[in-house]
């Protein structure tokens, strides 16, 4: 008998792995078929569902918004109804008000489904108030049961103490005296914590001393950093110039060696001598001071190199004999005029240097009382962290007893509440009851919080997630008196211009024909209520009580609601879809549109390549070995680095070619004909596995080289070819960079331009649309891939291994 082995390792990679792959897809789809927003909803499957997104996307509905554009529109005679006859604009004019009285009395219907069902509810609770008190009870004795603790021997004094500290109701637990814990909890919590707080306020005195200190430092600093961006940036530069000029000075002592002119006039060399060398004894003091800084390095190498050539120019001149030469004169000139530029330099870099020095006493004399302050706040804020991690400890020392005794606590409000609540009348004091129920779970959720029991926790949890169900019950009568307000005043305004716009409408529409555009009062309301005032006031209330109503249905759980519920959400919805203003979309134009430029993409592709691969598979020819490496090679860059190129060139044909160039589907059909060289190079690898008899035998029986293509080598290489022509259809359905630089036109988009408008723009938070959008245009392509999948395997394999 053969044992199975149990991979169970394996199965549990599995698991995670498909749940991995199939989560963005379950999202998807759910997200496609619900109501409640998914882009602010934590739920992953709501209860809310709705084929609207699709019937929005694939058959819009010309609801009120947009039976308004287009009355207007009509009395208007503008497009899309400005080549329409009266005859033909006053019978679609009439179609239109039937319609749009179709509405109101579609909504009037649906009002009255509200009210009826509000009104039934009313009644339930009102007859059935009791039973609701008692579920609402029973949810807190269920509470109560679970609060049920055994009972510490230790620290409940302390635990006690601890949460009279904390404005706990400590009158409410028996047998236990708080102010016996006093002395113990300050020894482990109180003293601690009185510590922390002398601790707290000597930091805060010492930030209080330090800040200015610092903002003073930081002042300094600034003066520091610009001091020294001054040497830098001005000063180093100029004693570069400066050296190069001793260096010029030095070539003008060599020349005069050769000079035949003797000097008439001779300056006094021993007066330039002392300036020089007063000038370089001051350069040498400037080193020294600039030594004392790290940062005024490249200053000192200046200084040095400066130094260099002073020493060369002292030694050259004092063995120099041609004193009596004219360019000996010129040097001592040269020298003297030196001295004096130099003289202004040295005299300011001196200056900064004084400066830096006293900047620089000035922030170690701030840091001296800086440091301290700093180091005596660390150690302030280390004891600050031991203490917390003391008492930290103290209170997992204490947390049982105080669990315990706040479970006491609460099983007592809880008690308290439930006798508040017994005898309370529903609806009429739901407020009150509302008022309880968030006292319960705020008391419910702080003792949650502290429990480590994680089963408890999480049932405890799912309990006060229910518990509030009066206050969404109230929100929902709530909003539906103030919507029923104002959904009354917002109908009869309908109705009201709507018949005046019956009336008067046709009467504009021969002058609006003869160019004289004038739009009746009565249409500019009806549009006013219809896009603004619909928007403003009714759909607000509208909405919330919709969603009340599904929250109420989900916490209830009631079978005699439930269906009351959500009848009256539905209702709410249908009458948002009918007055909704929604953006327009040409979604299926947009999946057309990819469809047709996919389709001839992959079929020119197809039949190109087809008749290209042919020649390099049974032809011999000069360049055959390496001619379709090199179209390889160049089909390795990417499209968008040649996109000017196409760009400029359908620019330039549109001019001259009708129907082709920038913003037509033929130019975008042009620019993605260029991918055929990987194509080519998988049906020669195909064509190949077929036998070259099959060919020779024909062409002996007569037939011609095209015609044994098209007979014999086309039909049997038919499974790669489908391959091309589905990989081909779905690379370019997919496509979006190219299709987004050359089309413009909204009515122009492919289907991957079209899908992403749905993510920005008035579509931008409608993630239902959006993933509605993306499932219908998955279509095309899984339709495509099951018709031809059956050759995707064996075109592929065949025409990777030759023989």
């Amino acid at each position: 008998m053969v044992k199975k082995e149990r991979k169970l390792l394996t199965h549990i990679i599995l698991i995670i792995v498909s749940i991995l792959v199939l989560f963005p897809i379950v999202w998807v789809v759910s997200t496609s078929l619900r109501r409640d927003n998914a882009a602010f909803s934590t739920k992953l499957f709501s209860n809310r569902l709705t084929l609207q997104n699709y019937r929005d996307l694939i058959a819009p509905e010309k609801n009120g918004p947009r039976l308004v554009s287009d009355i207007d529109a009509l009395v208007l005679m503008a497009p899309p109804h400005d080549n329409d006859t009266l005859e033909k604009a006053n019978e679609y004019f009439k179609k239109d008000i039937g319609l749009f009285k179709k509405y109101i009395a579609e909504t009037e219907t649906l009002k009255k489904t509200i009210d009826t069902n509000i009104e039934t509810l009313r009644k339930y609770f009102e007859e059935n108030s009791d039973t609701l008190v008692k579920m609402f009870n029973s949810d807190m004795d269920k509470i109560i049961k679970e609060l049920d603790f055994q009972k510490p021997s230790r620290y409940l004094e302390v635990a006690a103490y601890d949460l009279y500290t904390n404005q706990y109701d400590v009158s409410l637990l028996d047998g236990v005296d708080y102010l016996k814990g006093e002395a113990q909890w300050n020894s482990l919590i109180g003293e601690r914590k009185a510590k922390i707080d002398d601790l707290k306020n000597q930091i805060q005195l010492l930030n209080n001393e330090v800040s200015p200190l610092e903002k003073n430092y930081r002042v300094y600093q600034s003066q520091y950093l610009a001091t020294l961006k001054t040497i830098n940036s001005y000063l180093i530069p100029q004693l570069k110039e400066y050296t190069l000029s001793l260096e010029s000075a030095k070539n003008i002592l060599n020349a005069a060696e050769k000079s035949q002119i003797y000097s008439s006039l001779t300056p006094d060399e021993s007066e330039v001598r002392f300036k020089f060398e007063n000038m370089f004894a001051e350069i040498n003091n400037l080193r020294v001071n600039s030594q004392k800084f790290q940062d005024l390095v490249e200053l000192d190498n200046s200084l040095k190199q400066f130094q260099k050539a002073y020493d060369e120019i002292i030694s050259r001149w004092d063995n120099f004999e041609h004193k009596d030469k004219a360019p000996f004169a010129d040097f001592l000139n040269t020298i003297d005029m030196f001295s004096t530029r130099v003289a202004g330099t040295v005299k300011e870099t001196r200056t900064l240097i004084e400066k830096l020095n006293n900047i620089t006493s000035k922030l170690l004399e701030l840091q001296a009382k800086i440091n301290p302050a700093k180091k005596k706040i660390s150690d302030f804020e280390a004891k600050i962290n031991q203490l917390n991690q003391e008492i930290e400890k103290a209170y997992e020392t204490i947390s049982e007893a105080k669990i315990y005794l706040k479970a006491q606590i609460v099983k007592k409000q809880l008690e308290e509440t439930k006798q508040r609540v017994q005898n309370l009348k529903l609806p009429a004091q739901l407020q009150i009851m509302n008022l309880q129920s968030k006292k319960v779970f705020g008391i419910t959720s702080d003792i949650v919080n502290d429990l480590t029991d994680g089963k408890k926790k999480n049932t405890l949890k799912k309990i006060i997630l229910t518990i509030d169900w009066p206050g969404i019950a109230k929100d929902m009568f709530t909003n539906y008196d103030i919507f029923s307000e104002n959904y009354n005043s917002f109908i009869n305004d309908l109705k009201l211009y709507l018949s005046d716009v019956e009336i008067q409408g046709p009467k504009f529409m021969p002058a609006a024909k003869a160019g004289i555009k004038v739009r009746p009062q009565s249409l500019e309301r009806l549009t006013d209520t219809v896009l603004s005032t619909y928007r403003t006031n009714v759909v607000p209330n509208m909405n919330v009580m919709s969603r009340k109503a599904s929250e109420l249905s989900d916490k209830l759980k009631i079978k005699d609601t439930e269906k009351l519920l959500k009848a009256l959400d539905g209702a709410a919805f249908r009458i948002d879809q009918i007055w909704q203003r929604k953006p327009d979309h040409y979604m299926l134009r947009w999946i057309l549109n990819s469809v047709i430029v996919a389709l001839s993409v992959a079929i020119i592709t197809t039949a190109v390549t087809a008749l290209a691969a042919y020649p390099f598979s049974r032809m011999r020819f000069k360049g055959r070995k390496y001619g379709i490496m090199s179209l390889l090679l160049i089909q390795m860059f990417p499209a968008i680095m040649y996109m000017i190129a196409i760009y400029s060139f359908l620019a330039f044909a549109g001019k001259y070619v009708p129907g082709f160039g920038l913003n037509k589907l033929s130019g975008l059909i042009f620019a993605y004909l260029g991918g055929i060289a990987y194509n080519m190079y998988l049906i020669k690898g195909y064509y190949d596995t077929i036998p070259d008899s099959l060919e020779e035998a024909a062409l002996i029986d007569g037939a011609t080289r095209w015609q044994t293509f098209v007979k014999i080598v086309l039909p049997l290489a038919s499974p790669i070819l489908a391959v091309i022509v589905i990989l081909t259809f779905m690379g370019t359905f997919n496509e979006f960079v190219l299709a987004r630089i050359i089309l413009q036109d909204v009515k122009q988009y492919t289907y991957a331009i079209g899908l992403y408008t749905f993510s920005t723009g008035p579509f931008e938070t409608q993630w239902g649309l959006f993933t509605a959008a993306a499932l219908i245009g998955m279509i095309p392509m899984v339709t495509l891939f099951l018709l031809m999948q059956k050759y995707i395997v064996g075109g592929l394999v065949k025409g990777a291994v030759k023989g």
